[in-house]
C-alpha cells in the first residue's frame, strides 16, 4: 500500500512542472460529477496557481538546476511508469495535459463491485475552458498514438455528448482488453477506462443540480468538516484506505503473497472503521514550500483490532539527553502499548489462519524449558512507558551500510527490565555481550542463517527484498545485525551497536541533548509552533533533510542503492522498477546523472510533522521549509523542549470551503 500512497501524492508533483500558466476557470467541481463510490481522488484546484507557487520552491529550483535537470526528467519518466502500475489505464500521458488544463484537475479511483470482471475504474476530469484548439490537437495526437498501437477507433452518443472510444488490442494475460473512453462536456474533458462511469460523468455535467454525488456523501463531507478545508490548498486528495486497496488490488490482478489475504483480514477486524484520510497541499508561500495538512477520520466504536492504534495526546516534549547533534531524523511517539500490545491478538492469529497463535507464543516464552522463561504480561509490560523514540543517522563515509536506526522505549525500574533483558539475552545463541562505557549491550549477529523479511502485500512484490546473495562489500541482510541494552531509563534496540555506544558518551556529556541547539531543528520547532500551536498531540518529527537524504543519494550515485541494507532503499528501488527491471536486477536510475551532494543539498531544507489525536481520529500537519523561512515566536522553547511538537493544526483561522469546493 505504501507504493500506492506515495504515487497519489506524487501525481499532482508531476503535473505541475508541465502545466503552463493559463487564466483560471470555474466549470462545475469535480467533486460534483465524482459518484460516492470514488476510493480516492486528488484534486488541483487551479493550474494557474499551482505553477505559480511550484516555481516558488526550492524543489522547482532543484528542478531547473542544470546539474540535476536529466536526473529529474528521469525522475518524472518513472514516476509516469509507476502510475501506469498503479492503474493509470486511461492512455494519456500526464505531461500532454498541460497544453489543455485551464483551471483545476482531478484523478479519481472508483470501486465497482457489482461488476464482478472488472470491478475498478478511473476517471479523469480536466477544465479545458477557452483551450478549443489546444485541445483539438491533443485529441488528434491521442489518436494518432492509440492507433499506432493497434487500437481500434468507435464513435458513441449518450445524452447529447459525443464519445471516443478506443480499445487496444489484448495483451498476453489480460483477461479484459483495454478500452478509454473520452468526451468534451461543457468546457470539461472527461476520461474514463469505463464506458459507465463516462456517462455518468456526462450526465451529472448536464443535470441542474447533480444528486448523490461525492460532494453529498457522509464520509466525504465529515472528513472534510474535522480538517476544516481551507480557501489557501492548492492540491486536495480524498482516500478510503481499504477500498483504494482493493481497487489496486483488481488492477494489478494479485492476491496476497502469503496464506492469508490481508485486505480480508484487515476487513474481518473491523479495520474499515478508518473510513477516509484527507488532506491538502499549501505551496511557496513564504515562509515554507510545502504545507500538508490532514485527518483520518475513525468511527468512534472500534473493535478490538483496531483499538492498537491508541495514541494518547500525551508525547513528551523533551529531546533525551543521549540525542546526539549527528542524528537527521527524530520522531517521538506516545502509544498505549500496555494495552494495545495486547489487542494485536485477533490480527496476529487470523493472519496465521488459526486461533491462539498469540497467546501460545506469550505462553512459549514464558514457559518453554529452552526459552527465556519470562512472563511478558507480569514481569515486561509493568515496566514499560508510553514515551517512544526514534532515531536516524548515518556514519561517515557513506556506504551501503551507513544508515542506522534506534528505539528507544522509557521504562520504569531500569535496573529490573536490565535482569529480565539479560535473562532473555542468555537464550539467544548469536548474541555477544559486550561492556561499552560500563554498560552492558548485546550484540546479535546471525552467522548462520539469514532473515528473510516477507514484504510483499497485495499490491505485488515491490517491497520485497533482493535475493539473500550476500552483498559486495560484506553488508549483511536487513536487520541480520543488531544490538540491545537498557541505559538510563530507556531500553534501546539498534541496527548497529555503534549507535548504542555513541547514545551512552553522549548522555554522560550533558545533561541535555545538544540536537536541540542545532538551527535546522530549531527552525523547525519554530515553524511547527506558528502554524499549529501548542496543544498536547501523539507525535512530532523531526527531519534534517541535508542528513537524511544524503545516504540515499550518494548510493544513488555509487550504484549500490540495490545493495544497501536500509528496508528503505529495498522500497525505493522496487518502486522504482517495474517487473521486467526487477527481474534483470539492473538499477532503474542512473546514478552517474547525479553531480555531488553539495551541489544540490542547497535546495534541501528541513521539515517537520505533527499528529494529534481527537475523538474522530487524527489530525496532522507538516511542513517543508523555505530557504527564507526562519520563522520565530518569541522565545524558542528549544533547548530540551520543542514544545511545536505539542502543536495541531489550528482551525481556529481557517476559512471551511463547502462540499464542493467552489472557489
Amino acid at each position: 500500500m505504501v507504493r500506492h500512497k506515495n504515487l497519489i501524492l506524487l501525481f499532482p508533483f508531476c503535473l505541475v512542472t508541465a502545466l503552463s500558466a493559463l487564466r483560471a476557470a470555474e466549470p462545475r467541481p469535480a467533486y460534483e460529477l465524482l459518484p460516492p463510490s470514488a476510493q480516492a481522488v486528488i484534486w488541483i484546484a487551479d493550474s494557474d496557481t499551482i505553477v505559480e507557487r511550484w516555481n516558488r520552491t526550492q524543489l522547482a529550483k532543484l528542478a531547473e538546476d542544470p546539474s540535476v535537470r536529466d536526473f529529474w526528467e528521469d525522475q518524472r519518466q518513472q514516476i509516469e511508469l509507476k502510475l501506469t502500475t498503479a492503474g493509470w489505464r486511461l492512455q494519456i500521458q500526464p505531461r500532454d495535459l498541460g497544453d489543455i488544463v485551464q483551471g483545476q484537475l482531478a484523478l479519481a479511483w472508483l470501486e465497482r463491485r457489482e461488476d464482478v470482471s472488472k470491478p475498478f475504474a478511473l476517471a479523469l476530469i480536466v477544465d479545458v475552458v477557452d483551450k478549443a484548439t489546444e485541445t483539438t490537437k491533443f485529441l488528434e495526437k491521442l489518436d494518432g498514438q492509440l492507433k499506432e498501437r493497434g487500437a481500434q477507433a468507435h464513435k458513441l452518443t449518450h445524452n447529447g455528448a459525443q464519445i471516443v472510444q478506443h480499445t487496444l488490442p489484448r495483451q498476453s494475460g489480460e483477461l479484459l482488453p483495454q478500452e478509454t473512453f473520452y468526451t468534451i462536456v461543457n468546457e470539461q474533458l472527461l476520461a474514463s477506462d469505463d464506458l459507465g462511469t463516462l456517462k455518468d460523468l456526462i450526465d451529472a455535467s448536464a443535470a441542474a443540480q447533480p444528486a448523490g454525488k461525492l460532494n453529498a456523501d457522509p464520509v466525504f463531507v465529515e472528513a472534510r468538516k474535522q480538517l476544516e478545508v481551507s480557501d489557501e490548498g492548492q492540491i486536495e486528495y480524498f482516500v478510503r484506505p481499504l477500498g483504494f486497496a482493493r481497487v489496486i488490488r483488481a488492477i494489478s490482478g494479485k492476491r496476497s503473497g502469503g496464506n492469508a489475504d490481508v485486505l480480508a483480514v484487515l476487513q474481518n477486524q473491523g479495520f474499515e472503521a478508518i473510513k477516509a484520510i484527507c488532506g491538502e497541499f499549501q505551496l511557496g508561500q513564504e515562509q515554507f514550500d510545502i504545507l500538508h495538512r490532514g485527518f483520518v477520520l475513525a468511527d468512534g466504536e472500534r473493535s478490538r483490532s483496531v483499538q492498537i492504534l491508541d495514541f494518547p495526546n500525551e508525547v513528551p516534549k523533551t529531546v533525551p539527553a543521549w540525542v546526539t547533534d549527528r542524528v537527521s531524523t527524530l520522531l517521538a511517539t506516545c502509544w498505549n502499548v500496555k494495552e494495545a500490545f495486547w489487542k494485536v491478538e485477533g490480527l496476529v492469529d487470523e493472519m496465521a489462519g488459526q486461533p491462539e497463535v498469540f497467546r501460545e507464543i506469550i505462553e512459549g516464552i514464558k514457559k518453554d524449558p529452552t526459552g527465556p522463561r519470562i512472563d511478558i504480561e507480569k514481569e515486561v509490560m509493568p515496566l514499560l512507558t508510553n514515551d517512544i523514540y526514534s532515531i536516524s543517522d548515518a556514519k561517515e563515509p557513506i556506504d551501503i551500510d551507513s544508515r542506522r536506526n534506534l528505539i528507544a522505549i522509557r521504562v520504569k525500574q531500569p535496573e529490573q527490565m536490565l535482569k529480565i533483558l539479560t535473562k532473555a539475552m542468555e537464550n539467544e545463541p548469536d548474541a555477544e555481550e559486550l561492556a561499552i562505557n560500563g554498560q552492558k549491550v548485546w550484540q546479535v549477529a546471525h552467522k548462520e542463517e539469514e532473515l528473510d523479511l516477507e514484504l510483499e502485500s497485495d499490491f505485488g512484490a515491490f517491497a520485497k527484498p533482493a535475493p539473500a546473495a550476500a552483498p559486495a562489500g560484506g553488508g549483511q541482510p536487513w536487520l541480520s545485525n543488531w544490538a540491545i541494552t537498557v541505559h538510563g531509563d530507556y531500553l534501546m534496540f539498534a541496527s548497529h551497536v555503534d549507535m548504542i555506544s555513541e547514545a551512552i558518551a553522549q548522555s554522560k556529556q550533558a545533561e541535555t541533548s545538544p540536537l536541540t541547539q542545532e538551527k535546522d531543528f530549531k527552525r523547525v520547532v519554530d515553524a511547527l509552533t506558528a502554524l499549529f500551536g501548542e496543544r498536547p498531540a501523539c507525535a512530532w518529527q523531526i527531519n534534517r533533510s541535508k542528513l537524511a537524504y544524503r545516504p540515499q543519494y550518494e548510493l544513488f550515485r555509487q550504484g549500490k542503492l540495490q545493495e544497501s541494507q536500509s528496508m528503505l532503499a529495498h522500497l525505493l528501488e522496487h518502486l522504482l522498477q517495474n517487473k521486467s527491471e526487477m527481474q534483470r536486477k539492473k538499477p532503474a536510475l542512473d546514478g552517474s546523472k547525479l553531480p555531488p551532494f553539495e551541489s544540490v543539498s542547497k535546495y534541501l531544507q528541513p521539515s517537520g510533522m505533527m499528529v494529534q489525536s481527537t475523538e474522530k481520529g487524527w489530525s496532522f500537519g507538516g511542513v517543508l521549509l523555505s530557504q527564507t523561512g526562519d520563522t520565530t515566536v518569541g522565545e524558542s522553547p528549544v533547548s530540551s523542549q520543542p514544545s511545536a511538537a505539542q502543536g495541531a493544526p489550528s482551525a481556529a483561522s481557517k476559512p471551511v470551503r463547502g462540499g464542493a469546493s467552489q472557489r
